[in-house]
């Protein structure tokens, strides 16, 4: 009767060390993998200490460059008005050059008038 439990006993002494080896291969990784869960976690951390400068820093940044596009805007209307009076200007100078313009038409004639009545003079007084 021993050699009929002796046959049993070695099977179950052989699955018992493949079982061992099975759990100790599985608590080996799992040691493995608290390792590496432990030190992402302390890259994490790492990660998180920069990222809070560069996330003060880029509202920082945002404030910054509010105020320089109401800045800007500020100046794009201050421009418009400039332009506008620059156009206003622009068209009062064409308005007097016009003007400018008649007052040498009659000039020149007034000119040519005068250089008629000179030589008329002019032959008068040598006869």
């Amino acid at each position: 009767m021993r050699l009929l439990f002796s046959g049993r006993n070695a099977e179950l002494e052989t699955r018992n060390r493949i079982l061992t080896d099975a759990a100790r291969k599985r608590a080996e990784r799992v040691k493995e993998l608290e390792r590496q869960v432990d030190q992402l976690e302390r890259q994490v951390d790492h990660l998180k200490q920069e990222l809070e400068p560069a996330r003060k820093r880029l509202s920082e940044l945002e404030v910054v460059a509010t105020q320089r596009a109401r800045l800007l805007n500020d100046k794009d209307k201050e421009l418009a008005g400039v332009r506008e009076v620059l156009t206003q200007r622009a068209h009062l100078l064409n308005e007097k050059d016009e003007e400018l313009a008649g007052v040498r038409e009659v000039l020149n004639k007034c000119k040519l008038r005068i250089r008629e009545l000179e030589n008329t003079r002019f032959r008068i007084a040598q006869r």
